[in-house]
């Protein structure tokens, strides 16, 4: 009897010391909330909680990091401290160590990232060599392949901002977008190819395919259609809108061209329209700003020289070479003989010989009206004292009269 509670009382403290122990374990376990699947996942975590592994040593360095989601061979391997970080795909995020708050979706994403943060990659190779660049959001195969410690900067399409090293934020949307930048930085494309050679140019926008295209150390340029300053390399501030509008030279600086196929030719010029525009139509008239205040190096014009000048002018209508002449002609001087007369005064250059300037043409007629405005001044002057001489003749006339049949009478 005593032998028998003896050995009930065994098996019970038997049973309740199992039951603590499976307890503390059932505890300990929750307290972790790790879960991993494949060898070498997770061998390493000491504290780190809310880890998932899944694959051949995913988060294998992990000690006191948490939030982790590896999934697939080497995600995440060397991390150790870093935490809120979820990689999808072989090797994504390998070399990540305390980097925080990365998303690396795809083969090799984000496989260089050290202690880089905030970084979103999805697609094979994107992010691929960034170490310590933060805040980049890379979509696509070879998307910012090559950014290493860039940041803010968001990419998507085939290789866009493929070359980008140092640059921060840039914008790029487009098969090849800003595909050779290196450092430049806050630029914004969309489109294929848009910005494609660009290295380290800054503060661009271009939207439409192969916008920029040839852009390499251009700033501040913005262009918006397909082909748009596709000819830009290092000029800057330039500025069109429209299919294939361009300008003339590759340097060019402060140009702007508006309109489909529109080529602006010089800086600081604006160039509306292309050959086949016909009509510039506005709802107001063109206010041209002539602020005395603006001006400088005044220089006197001759009116009778100026009236002389267009006397020999070879006045006609006419219209601009394919343009149907039933509906668009003009009238006027051509630029050859507004510029030989009138492009120089003594101190410059005014015009060219194939452009006339509505404001020059404006102010030599100005220049004309008043010098014939003189004459008319002058003509009537001479009127009046011809009125007073012919006045006086009468006078003279008629006392010369009267003194005749007085002598006549006697």
């Amino acid at each position: 009897m005593f032998r028998h509670s003896t050995n009930t009382v065994s098996f019970f403290s038997v049973l309740m010391a199992a039951l603590i122990f499976s307890l503390s374990l059932a505890w300990v376990a929750a307290a972790q909330t790790n879960t991993s699947l494949g060898a070498g996942a997770l061998v390493s975590n000491t504290t780190g909680i809310n880890n998932t592994a899944v694959g051949f040593q995913t988060l294998f360095s992990n000690t006191t990091g948490s939030a982790n989601t590896a999934s697939g061979v080497n995600a995440l391997v060397f991390n150790t401290t870093g935490i809120n970080n979820t990689a999808s795909g072989v090797n994504a995020l390998v070399f990540n160590t305390t980097g925080q708050n990365n998303t690396a979706s795809g083969v090799n994403a984000l496989l260089s990232n050290t202690t880089g943060g905030a970084n979103t990659a999805s697609g094979v190779n994107a992010l691929i060599s960034n170490t310590t660049g933060c805040c980049n959001t890379a979509s696509g195969f070879n998307v910012l392949f090559s950014n290493t410690t860039g940041a803010s900067n968001t990419a998507s399409g085939f290789q866009t901002l493929f070359s980008n090293t140092t640059g921060f934020n840039n914008t790029a949307s487009g098969v090849n977008a800003l595909v050779s930048n290196t450092t430049g930085s806050l630029n914004t494309v969309s489109g294929v190819q848009a910005l494609q050679s660009n290295t380290t140019g800054n503060q661009n926008t271009g939207f439409g395919q192969s916008a920029l295209i040839s852009n390499t150390t251009g700033a501040n340029n913005t262009a918006t259609g397909l082909n748009a300053l596709f000819s830009n390399t290092t000029g800057s501030n330039n500025t069109v809108i429209g299919a294939n509008a361009d300008v003339s030279a590759g340097n060019l600086t402060n140009a702007t061209a508006i309109g489909a196929a529109a080529v602006v030719n010089a800086s600081n010029k604006v160039r509306l329209g292309n050959a086949s525009v016909t009509v510039i139509e506005g709802q107001v008239g063109l206010t041209v700003s002539s602020d005395k205040t603006k001006k400088e190096n005044f220089q006197p014009v001759d009116g009778e020289e100026v009236l002389g000048k267009i006397r020999g002018f070879e006045l006609s209508s006419w219209n601009f070479i394919g343009h149907d002449p039933k509906e668009f002609r003009h009238y006027g001087p051509m630029a050859q003989d507004f510029f030989a007369a009138f492009g120089q005064d003594g101190v410059g250059q005014i015009g060219s010989e194939t452009t006339i300037n509505s404001a020059d043409l404006a102010g030599i007629l100005m220049v004309a009206v008043q010098a014939l405005e003189k004459r008319t001044a002058e003509l009537k002057q001479r009127e009046a004292r011809i009125a007073v001489l012919e006045s006086r003749l009468e006078a003279l006339e008629l006392r010369q009269n009267q003194s005749m049949q007085i002598t006549a009478a006697k």
